[in-house]
């Protein structure tokens, strides 16, 4: 069922549609209230893969299908949340002494999960589909008519620059992307450290923008393609792109991070400064790779000095001297899921390999 755009169908085919998919057991909201979670108060629970697949079953936000490409992530989002209120009012009234959903049953904690998660699903899901329009200009030498995205500025068509852009799970070992000599070059290092009682892990960044290997690899063919929507069977494969391209990654292949946030509690500002120093030393410095990039999107800049903190200089171009760079490459207020992957796309003929 597509989003409740003006042009969506009237509030009873809303219903029937809404009561159906319940019926099937691939709602957007699950009733709790007969099967406690244990030490949780929670009646009701989001079912959020089923929640997006809802709301994005015919187009990716910013993306060819899209009515109106030009939307906010907030408003997709908004979007979202009443799909998902409506079916709950659907499909829990009131019955007997139990009284009927409303809407505080998945606001708070539980919405601001769904909502980031839902943030980092449709940039990676544009992201992809920019990525898709770059690598069929590169293998055909011309752009994609059906593509909402511009072709960047001094790009020059050539099948070695083609580039996946793979999102990455949390607590992901971002080691098995790479081959077996580059792991055993990590491990090594990482044993040495041991050896002293330390450790420097790889972090799992939201987002990584890799140079596809020549010959390409079977498990990349899917980044040649857009995604056509968010339907269950493209998020999926969103989701585990990377397990399909595991044990393949040199640190050459490796071109930037993006770390997606929705908060900017200062508490938090400095995880990506982390991140972003940890990736650069042990791409460029272990394992020899390129110079990784790195960027922080977030969707605003309130309520903390976002800026102030990203100055801070990477340790890694501080220890090899000559041009110092900051730790965070590129900040990023990322309203639009278009704007957002066209601001990637337009920086990839800037890389030298």
């Amino acid at each position: 069922m597509p989003l409740l755009f003006p042009d969506a169908p009237d509030a009873g085919a809303q219903s029937s549609h809404c009561a159906a998919c319940h019926l099937a057991g691939t709602g957007c909201v699950l009733d709790l209230r007969d099967a406690p979670v244990r030490g949780r108060q929670t009646s009701f629970r989001i079912a959020q893969d089923n929640l997006i697949g809802c709301a994005f079953d015919s187009f990716v936000p910013g993306c060819e299908g899209d009515p109106d490409p030009d939307r906010t992530f907030a408003f997709y989002r908004s979007q979202a949340k009443a799909n998902m209120l409506a079916a709950a009012g659907v499909n829990f009234p009131a019955n007997g002494a139990r009284a009927a959903f409303v809407s505080t049953d998945v606001q708070g904690p539980a919405w601001g999960k769904v909502a980031g998660d839902m943030y980092e699903i449709l940039e990676a899901a544009a992201l992809w589909n920019a990525a898709a329009s770059w690598n069929q200009f590169m293998a055909t030498g011309a752009w994609p008519a059906s593509s909402t995205f511009e072709q960047p500025a001094r790009s020059i068509a050539t099948p070695m620059r083609r580039i996946a852009i793979v999102q990455l799970p949390r607590g992901y070992d971002s080691t098995r992307l790479l081959t077996p000599a580059a792991r055993a070059t990590y491990e090594a290092f990482q044993q040495s450290l041991e050896a002293h009682e330390m450790q420097l892990r790889l972090s799992s960044p939201d987002i990584v923008g890799l140079r596809i290997p020549d010959p390409m690899p079977a498990g990349y063919a899917q980044f040649m393609q857009p995604l056509a929507d968010l339907s269950p069977f493209n998020l999926h494969r969103l989701q585990r792109a990377h397990a399909d391209i595991e044990g393949t990654i040199e640190g050459r292949n490796f071109l930037f991070a993006i770390a997606v946030k929705t908060s900017t509690r200062s508490d938090r500002l400095y995880q990506p400064l982390f991140e972003a120093n940890v990736l650069k030393f042990i791409i460029g410095f272990v394992l020899r790779g390129s110079v990784l990039r790195f960027h922080v999107h977030m969707e605003d800049f309130e309520g903390a000095n976002v800026r102030g903190a990203y100055t801070a200089a990477s340790l890694y171009s501080l220890m090899l001297g000559g041009d110092f760079a900051r730790a965070v490459d590129h900040l990023y207020k990322a309203e639009r899921p278009r704007d957002t992957a066209q601001a990637i796309l337009n920086t990839l003929p800037e890389y030298a390999i």
